[in-house]
């Protein structure tokens, strides 16, 4: 090499393969950082009868394999659905739609549904003490930003966080709430459904909530509160079926209406999910 470039008899022997491994490796290097020895090289490749490279395209090639990452399962879904790319991207890489989390919730549900079928009126509530809250658990998983490392770029775009966390919301609902449905096939009476209008209500509590704490603070309080009203019942002895009376299936869906709408009302409050601004 001379005067800081490749002579052109190093370089023949490179675009030809027949350098020596510690020569081949300073060509390269030097051609890397070198817009002039790059422009030889496909010269040279040329002139030995050897196909030329195309430096920009292998390039750009490259720095899409390193930079962008392969869009997920869920997230081609979301675009077959009909949702704009950058939307789908913004959607599918929340914590909650990981692989983890999903098997998870999955196991818990599928041990609980499995524990209805077998079991008597303990294994029925044990169902319903777990399937209304996996949906709001998930929901807030979906962005918390304290579990969701993602968020943070997200909301500190010109992004509507409120269309972000309903888009979020929708997305984990429409997972959610048909795996639950089908492992309640497996539980006899009507259990199966009874727990639909409170997983309902508690997913708009949660975003209510997260109006003034963070969406995880308000699904785990959610959650405890539930799981506190059902084993009161159980102590009092009453039966699964208290949950379908009509009076208690109202209460939760008024529940859910006036949740929802407080979060319509405060939705300017979703700024505080930007802890770092």
């Amino acid at each position: 090499m001379t005067g800081w470039h490749v002579d052109d008899e190093a370089l023949r022997r490179y675009v030809e393969r027949i350098d020596s491994v510690a020569e081949g490796a300073s060509v390269e290097q030097h051609v890397v950082a070198c817009t002039r020895c790059r422009t030889r090289v496909n010269a040279a490749a040329g002139a030995a009868g050897l196909a030329v490279v195309d430096f920009a395209a292998v390039w750009d090639r490259t720095r899409d394999a390193v930079e962008v990452p392969r869009p997920s399962v869920f997230e081609r879904l979301l675009r077959a659905a009909g949702l704009p790319a950058h939307e789908a991207r913004m959607v599918g890489v929340a914590s909650a739609f990981r692989g983890v989390w999903l098997i998870g919730v999955a196991a818990v549900l599928a041990f609980a549904a499995l524990a209805a079928k077998i079991g008597d009126a303990g294994g029925l509530w044990f169902f319903l003490a777990v399937a209304p809250v996996a949906p709001c658990l998930l929901v807030a998983l979906s962005y918390d930003w304290r579990v969701d490392p993602a968020l943070e770029p997200e909301m500190v775009t010109p992004y509507p966080a409120l269309r972000l966390v309903l888009l979020r919301t929708i997305a984990v609902l429409a997972l959610a709430l048909p795996a639950v449905l089908l492992l309640g096939l497996v539980v006899p009476g009507q259990a199966s459904f009874v727990w639909l209008l409170p997983a309902v209500g508690f997913v708009a509590v949660v975003l209510a909530a997260s109006t003034w704490v963070s969406p995880l603070n308000a699904a785990t309080t959610v959650s405890a509160a539930w799981l506190m009203a059902v084993w009161l019942l159980v102590r009092r002895t009453y039966s699964p079926s208290v949950v379908l009376e009509p009076r208690i299936q109202a209460a939760f869906l008024v529940l859910a209406v006036g949740s929802f709408w407080i979060f319509l009302v405060r939705e300017r409050h979703l700024s505080q999910l930007r802890p770092w601004s």
